[in-house]
């Protein structure tokens, strides 16, 4: 019985020096792999954009059309926009009051979701 024990220890000791100096010889051939991720973020505060995203700035076109308009400002709960003008999303959240003929920004309201 002791010499399956001993024989048994033996053998685990064996395996477990193996197995280490396997880890150690796969970290010194640099097959660890590294993966990078870039992530691009639109800043519209104080952002390259701040020179529109403002009170009595100008919105870009892209802002003009239904993509980023806003059809029902109550669910919002977002005051009624005057006449000739609507609520636009802005990419960040925030709602934009926008005039329809000139696109210029009236009012913003910050959303709670930043």
């Amino acid at each position: 019985m002791k010499t399956k024990l001993i024989l048994a220890i033996s053998a685990a000791l064996v395996l477990s020096t193996a197995a280490s100096a396997a880890q150690t010889d796969d970290q010194s051939r640099g097959d660890t792999v590294q993966t990078v991720k870039t992530v691009t973020t639109v800043q519209h505060i104080n952002g390259s954009n701040a020179t529109w995203y403002r009170q009595g700035g100008i919105v870009p076109d892209a802002y003009r059309g239904d993509n980023y308009a806003v059809q029902h400002w109550q669910d919002e709960h977002l005051n009624e926009p005057s006449e000739g003008s609507h609520w636009v999303r802005g990419n960040n959240g925030d709602f934009l009051l926008v005039d329809n003929g000139t696109g210029t920004i009236t009012n913003i309201v910050q959303s709670t979701q930043h």
